[in-house]
């Protein structure tokens, strides 16, 4: 399900809304579990085709001009903390105005609070259990 805020929507326009909108889920989230902590933010990454994976109903090009409109408007900032040289993954954190509204949206708190995925430390996988059931047919 795509989401936004219509605020956004006004501000960057609906491309960049969606996009944004995921993008400050993964940063909130990252940021309750203690992830991708640089240079005093924390990020989400992804490779350019990842992120146009994430968002299947925008072209390659739709997603890098709505990041990089992001960027220009002042709501993404983004970096490279790469290992190698060769790997060309982009970095996104929220802009320190972006941050701010996020953590002080109840609907943000909402979300990260009851987020499916924090809790995947706690998850248990499922146990084997070769009891067979038997079922009388028809």
């Amino acid at each position: 399900m795509l989401t936004f805020d219509p605020k956004h929507v006004e501000k960057y326009g609906l491309k960049e809304a969606i996009i944004l909108n995921k993008i400050i889920f993964y940063v909130l989230l990252n940021e309750k579990e203690k992830r991708n902590l640089r240079k005093g933010r924390y990020w989400t990454f992804n490779s350019r085709e990842g992120w146009r994976e994430t968002f299947g109903i925008f072209s390659y090009d739709q997603v890098w001009r709505s990041l990089k409109s992001l960027e220009k408007k002042g709501a993404l900032v983004s970096d490279s903390f790469n290992r190698k040289a060769y790997d060309r993954t982009r970095w996104y954190s929220l802009s320190e105005s972006t941050a701010k509204e996020a953590k002080s949206s109840e609907y943000w708190q909402k979300a990260i609070r009851n987020s499916a995925i924090s809790n995947r430390k706690n998850a248990k996988p499922i146990p084997y259990n070769k009891e067979i059931i038997k079922i009388t047919p028809y």
